[in-house]
């Protein structure tokens, strides 16, 4: 296994690489277009985003995840495969527009509101950061473990999306709309590039074949339910905050949200990785399969403990320093995301190991349970504490999701000790405590002293074995070495 250790390092590292970069940009544009617009216009425009990103549900049917499991699997020709993928994906993505063109009328938002998210929709079809048409074209590059180009493509978007805005702000005086424009058109040039590549380097049989499109569609349908249960439960929130309390609430919790989702990257690069192998081992080599299920766990609930813990701590002295005083109501509702963000880490990678072990029905039960929860909790709080209660509605749906994951793969999959338990209760405890006793501290020495206090609470309560560093340690050493051979 050392290729394929080899490969999920190397392709991490670039996914890890890419997404630093897009998230330094879109933190930063919309930091500035939060702060630009103000509270009530970035609320019509979180709104119409919101919108469209909840039609995501149809335009990405697991359909993606469905196609990466089977390319990596070889059960099917690869041609075929990909060529009735890009027909079904085509398919799906028309009727999502429909469905949301057609429900539109009926959501009575202001005019302004309804016209960017006409703009808006465009991103259905060319939108990275949606389960898009586009995105079916990576598919290829993520079974292979070659995400490289992708990521260059999506670094594009962001890059012209950062040059348009702040030219429309500076020279032009742009408003809502404009800015509209640039977040939909700004992803053209790296869906072009992308289908170009793709095209150019792959064979693709376009001649529809109801058997593969039948066996997709049956794979993919009760992932579908899963991801109808998960984005509702991500999008709801917003949405529910827009009928319930006014359009500078929305602006604020969408400031919060803004600077929490992004992060998800920080797990989601390995788990893009380590998809394609769980898939392939689980159906040939069932001990390697609960090796990487272990090794994963690991490594991303520690992403989790270090990214929520840190930055909880520090919520206050963040949103103060990034945002006008106006946003600074959201501080409450900014802490409880990140805490969240934590669980949904390994919610991402429990999901991810489930349907790779083709236990897609059970991730849908247990995101339906998520969302029935949330909506509940966004009905209680939301009238009551506003912000800060979509923020606990959140933090309650993460938790149980959580939880009921985490049971079914213990009593599904058989998998047992999915991380040392006692070492990491530990750990958490440990590290929670001195982030608690250092939050009084300026901002850039808290984060200075986070940083090494973790590494050496690492080494200090043996997180990582002997034999891990070392594998950990050559992996790198090889990387570099190839790397250096090719320059």
């Amino acid at each position: 296994m050392e290729v394929s250790d080899s490969r999920v390092v190397s392709n991490s590292l670039f996914i890890y690489a890419g997404r630093v970069i897009n998230l330094v940009f879109n933190f930063f544009i919309f930091v500035y277009l939060a702060n630009y617009l103000g509270e009530s216009a970035f609320g019509r425009f979180s709104i119409a985003i919101t919108y469209v990103g909840t039609f995501d549900i149809i335009a990405n049917f697991g359909l993606n995840q469905i196609l990466v499991r089977e390319l990596a699997g070889g059960r099917t020709e690869k041609s075929r495969l990909l060529g009735n993928g890009i027909l079904l994906k085509g398919v799906i993505t028309l009727l999502a527009l429909a469905c949301a063109l057609a429900i539109l009328p009926f959501m009575a938002y202001p005019r302004e509101t309804m016209v960017v998210v006409w703009i808006i929709l465009v991103n259905l079809i060319v939108s990275s950061k949606l389960s898009s048409t586009r995105t079916v074209f990576e598919s290829i590059f993520q079974a292979q473990l070659r995400m490289a180009f992708p990521i260059l493509c999506n670094i594009l978007d962001n890059l012209l999306f950062v040059l348009l805005i702040f030219l429309a702000a500076h020279f032009f005086n742009a408003g809502l709309t404009g800015m509209a424009l640039i977040y939909g058109l700004c992803n053209l040039p790296g869906t072009f590039w992308l289908v170009g590549r793709f095209l150019r380097t792959n064979q693709v049989s376009w001649q529809p074949q109801w058997p593969v499109l039948r066996e997709l569609l049956r794979e993919s349908l009760p992932l579908a339910f899963y991801l109808f249960f998960s984005i509702l439960t991500t999008k709801i929130d917003v949405l529910m905050l827009s009928w319930m309390r006014n359009e500078a609430e929305v602006g604020q919790y969408a400031a919060a949200t803004r600077l929490v989702y992004p992060l998800s990257f920080l797990s989601t690069s390995l788990t893009i990785s380590l998809f394609p192998l769980l898939s392939k081992s689980f159906h040939e080599r069932r001990e390697e399969f609960d090796r990487l299920c272990r090794r994963g766990s690991k490594y991303v609930f520690l992403i989790g403990l270090f990214t929520s813990g840190v930055l909880a701590f520090a919520a206050d002295p963040i949103i103060r320093t990034l945002y006008v005083p106006g946003y600074a109501a959201c501080i409450p509702a900014f802490r409880l995301l990140l805490i969240s963000l934590g669980f949904s880490f390994l919610n991402f990678y429990f999901i991810d190991i489930l349907i790779s072990a083709r236990r897609q029905k059970l991730v849908t039960g247990v995101m339906a349970l998520a969302f029935a929860v949330n909506l509940l909790l966004n009905l209680l709080l939301i009238p009551a504490l506003g912000i800060a209660g979509a923020g606990y509605a959140k933090l309650g749906s993460t938790v149980t999701a959580f939880l009921f994951l985490f049971m079914v793969l213990r009593w599904q999959l058989k998998i047992s000790r999915l991380l040392p338990y006692a070492r990491i209760v530990l750990l958490t405890a440990a590290f929670l405590l001195t982030l608690g006793l250092m939050r009084e501290l300026n901002l850039p020495l808290y984060l200075l002293l986070s940083v090494v206090i973790f590494v050496l609470f690492l080494r200090a309560f043996t997180i990582f074995t002997y034999e891990e560093r070392e594998k950990f340690t050559n992996l790198i050493t090889g990387l570099l070495k190839k790397r250096s051979r090719r320059t």
